[in-house]
């Protein structure tokens, strides 16, 4: 899913590119905690991300996508700016 380009985002303007489902999307509109999850192997500043509700059919895969798993993720494009308050309103503030 990841790939380093830029991205047009109407509230942050020219950011990086990143790839998260798409409850996590819905999570920045209601400001609520779902869960905030990504691959300790990505090293990225911004790897994929993903919620608890898609983490439960991804344990289920040995952490495999599969297209099941993806239909319900439903990964979406978002900016850095925007990955960076999912992961406030989920984890906390994120360290520089």
């Amino acid at each position: 899913m990841a790939m380093s380009s830029d991205v047009q985002c109407p509230e942050h303007g020219v950011q990086p590119q990143t790839f998260v489902c798409q409850h996590l999307v819905a999570s920045l509109g209601a400001g609520q905690p779902i869960g905030f999850w990504w691959s300790k192997d990505d090293d990225s500043e911004r790897p994929d991300a993903w919620c608890t509700a898609c983490k439960e059919p991804l344990a289920s895969t040995g952490q495999e996508w599969t297209p099941e798993s993806e239909a319900f993720a439903r990964p979406k494009l978002i900016c850095g700016g925007c990955y960076d308050r999912a992961y406030e309103i989920n984890v906390g503030k994120r360290q520089a």
